[in-house]
């Protein structure tokens, strides 16, 4: 635990304090995990993984399949599957075209990513189709690089939110778990997004990664620092420390969407149970690719933030794994711009190909 005073001031302490060997780091990192999952409300046994296929649409160059996937507490996700499409590609009439489409050994194991939306009312539609708004379409972009992409809705947005409530407001979900957090279920509901592309004939398994941009950007490196089954991770203007951050409950009760409520309790007593720079570490070794703007006028605080990214590059260059964490910073706003989503995808490229 910390206090805030001690974070404004001297920032948290660095990740390799007390840590000369591998095994000190497991440790450390095991007592992190442990602090996490108890601040989250705990993360529950995946369900069997099923889906139901809504509607399809079928592009110039890959196809579009709205689908409904199995989570837990008997709740379901809604999202978009993309699939890269070639000239030689059949069409799809029936939902059998479909699911032989998915199931199929006779096209190769496409790489895929779990492409997680901002805080956008349209949800999963901002990043995986041409309606998404511009520098976000990133779900969209990857599909025509030949990435199989997932990209589903988070609670509270495109399908799923709830009759009588608007985008983005939690209390209904805390009405139902009033104990657990809108963190820990969107974690899970993402690793069940995992399970079902394990499950895809087109998919390899072995290359899966993430990907998002703000409220998506930090769900990226939840998600991987919990399922090793993620290989690679991008999280572009989600990396917010508490340190110096304007909105004091950020990450606790606010009016619309609160992302862990046992946070503004540890606040108001002025401390909090962990630094951020601690949770992205759980991502170690795996290759993390984060990118954040100077003039972001939602995450401002981009000094501390920055000091947080120097921690993570020194933890894995002290693992021998430095080629495997990148960070850019640049005199941006809260933005995924074109030449920095390059830059990610390249990157996606190297460890996912």
């Amino acid at each position: 635990m910390y206090t805030l005073k001690m974070l404004e001031q001297e920032g948290a302490p660095p990740l390799l304090k007390s840590v000369s060997e591998l095994n000190d780091w497991n440790l450390k990192k095991s007592e992190i995990l442990d602090n996490w999952l108890e601040c989250i409300g705990g993360l529950p046994p995946l369900v069997e993984t099923s889906f139901k296929i809504k509607s399809w649409k079928v592009h110039i160059d890959h196809y579009l399949i709205n689908i409904f996937y199995a989570t837990v507490y008997m709740d379901s996700v809604s999202a978009n599957l993309l699939v890269p499409k070639s000239d030689e590609d059949d069409e799809l009439i029936t939902e059998s075209d479909v699911l032989n489409l998915i199931y199929s050994n006779k096209k190769k194991g496409f790489p895929a990513v779990i492409g997680m939306h901002p805080t956008s009312d349209n949800g999963k539609g901002d990043i995986s189709s041409a309606a998404g708004r511009e520098n976000r379409q990133y779900g969209l972009e990857l599909v025509k690089r030949g990435y199989v992409v997932l990209a589903p809705d988070t609670i509270t947005a495109g399908d799923r939110v709830l009759d009588n409530d608007k985008p983005f407001q939690t209390a209904s979900f805390y009405k139902s778990h009033p104990e657990w957090s809108a963190v820990a279920k969107m974690i899970v509901d993402h690793k069940q997004g995992i399970s079902l592309l394990e499950k895809l004939n087109i998919v390899n398994s072995s290359k899966i990664g993430a990907i998002g941009h703000s409220l998506g950007g930090y769900n990226s490196f939840f998600l991987a620092g919990v399922d090793n089954r993620v290989k690679a991770v991008v999280c572009s203007c989600g990396f917010s420390p508490f340190a110096q951050d304007p909105e004091e409950h950020r990450w606790g009760k606010r009016e619309w969407f609160s992302h862990i409520p046992s946070i503004s309790d540890y606040i108001n007593e002025g401390n909090v149970p962990f630094e951020f720079t601690e949770i992205a570490a759980l991502v170690a070794p795996t290759p993390f690719f984060i990118w954040m703007g100077q003039n972001d006028k939602i995450f401002p605080h981009w000094k501390p933030a920055a000091n947080g990214l120097a921690e993570l590059n020194s933890l894995y260059e002290w693992m021998g794994e430095g080629e495997k964490f990148k960070s850019l910073i640049g005199n941006s706003g809260h933005d995924f711009p074109t030449e920095i989503r390059q830059f990610a995808y390249a990157f996606l490229d190297k460890w996912l190909s």
